[in-house]
């Protein structure tokens, strides 16, 4: 077993250990009709948010998760990468509630003795878009949320949150201004984010290959350019190896993909560059030249 590989068994068995020893557990019910209150502790806390304080004739909702952490302490994007868990939220315990969208804001890397991880430090909040089976009627939503946060351990969290909203006039909340921010923060298309995609192409033998992105800004200069790679094995890669050029307005990600045979899946690229972020994806198989 390689040393990368024996540290991942190790943290994610420390989470299961912690796991089996009982998670930290709450339940609370509606503060108003637009929020939960806060549900946690001093390492991390979630509520629930809407847009709305009722409901119209509209066929969705639009609702968030709103998380902080405790300094020193992190929460996972949808990828964890090698070590932690995604947050994971059942709906079914809710009335006229159809299905949810949910979106991810862009995460920041965090590496611990070379495990990669996408994270979010602070506060972060996921903007769920809820459909609902029956438009025009009152609706109670309960939300099992299921995550962990880690800082030199990692612990696993579950809440149990409950809003009920009526049917009204759809008044919009206080909250609504922060699941807009938050929906700013959740990566576009390239070309929202004034990036062009000159080339991308995967250079090397299965044993040594590198996913090459080359990329053209706009507007503005790159900076300090990651890129996240999902579908290319059970965890992330390592950051991309940057080139930049003319002025910092061309740059070049060169990304080392994992040893082990690829899948069939597509890949998901998630770039981010300080305050903006966009997302693409390549097709199944070997990745190839696009201009």
């Amino acid at each position: 077993m390689r040393q990368s590989e024996r540290i991942m068994t190790l943290a994610r068995l420390g989470l299961a250990v912690a796991l089996a020893a009982g998670l930290a557990r709450w339940t609370v019910n509606h503060a108003h009709a637009a929020a939960t209150d806060w549900v946690g502790d001093g390492h991390t806390a979630v509520r629930l948010i809407t847009a709305t304080d009722s409901l119209t004739t509209a066929p969705a909702l639009d609702a968030a998760l709103e998380f902080r952490f405790g300094h020193g302490w992190h929460g996972y994007w949808r990828t964890p990468g090698d070590a932690g868990i995604a947050p994971t939220i059942d709906w079914s315990g809710s009335d006229n509630v159809a299905g949810d969208e949910i979106t991810w804001p862009a995460p920041h890397r965090l590496v611990i003795e070379d495990l990669q991880n996408g994270v979010y430090e602070k506060q972060v909040i996921l903007p769920i878009k809820l459909s609902l089976k029956h438009a025009g009627l009152p609706t109670r939503l309960r939300a099992m949320i299921a995550y962990a946060v880690c800082s030199d351990v990692c612990v696993p969290y579950q809440a149990e949150l409950s809003l009920s909203l009526p049917v009204g006039t759809g008044t919009v909340a206080p909250e609504a201004s922060l699941i807009e921010s938050a929906r700013k923060s959740v990566p576009g298309t390239a070309q929202a984010a004034g990036i062009d995609i000159v080339a991308i192409h995967v250079e090397g033998g299965s044993a040594k290959r590198r996913l090459v992105v080359d990329l053209r800004s706009k507007n503005e200069p790159f900076v300090r350019p990651d890129l996240f790679i999902e579908g290319a094995g059970n965890g992330l890669p390592a950051a991309p190896e940057v080139e930049l050029g003319d002025g910092g307005m061309a740059v070049r990600l060169t990304v080392h993909l994992p040893t082990q045979p690829r899948t069939e899946r597509p890949l998901t690229l998630t770039l981010t560059d300080g305050d903006r972020a966009a997302e693409f994806k390549l097709p199944a198989g070997m990745p190839r030249s696009e201009r």
